[in-house]
């Protein structure tokens, strides 16, 4: 699986009300549960008061998340700019060589 950073961005004031709306009671087991499909899944989510947020998938290929993203009615409320990161890495994980 490959890793991907997606910015996001909703189409219009209305859309974001619309997201809000919706998953106003969601918890985080649900809302991650309700973007995970066979091959793609999304592991991180960030959103602040801003115009863009951003999510970290993992999949086989970006048209993957796109897919996934249609067949929940995401795309009718955000855009989706998915850009794969060819290096992954966190504090927790062994030391490793991180370029090569």
């Amino acid at each position: 699986m490959k890793h991907f950073i997606c910015t996001h961005t909703f189409h219009s004031e209305e859309t974001k009300k619309a997201y809000f709306e919706d998953n106003k009671d969601i918890t985080s087991k649900e809302w991650f549960a309700s973007v995970e499909g066979e091959k793609v899944k999304c592991i991180q989510h960030w959103l602040g008061d801003q115009d863009f947020w951003f999510c970290h998938w993992i999949a086989e290929s970006e048209n993957q998340i796109h897919e996934k993203l249609e067949a929940i009615g995401a795309d009718k409320l955000f855009l989706t700019m998915a850009q794969e990161m060819s290096v992954y890495a966190t504090s927790d994980e062994p030391d490793k060589k991180l370029y090569s």
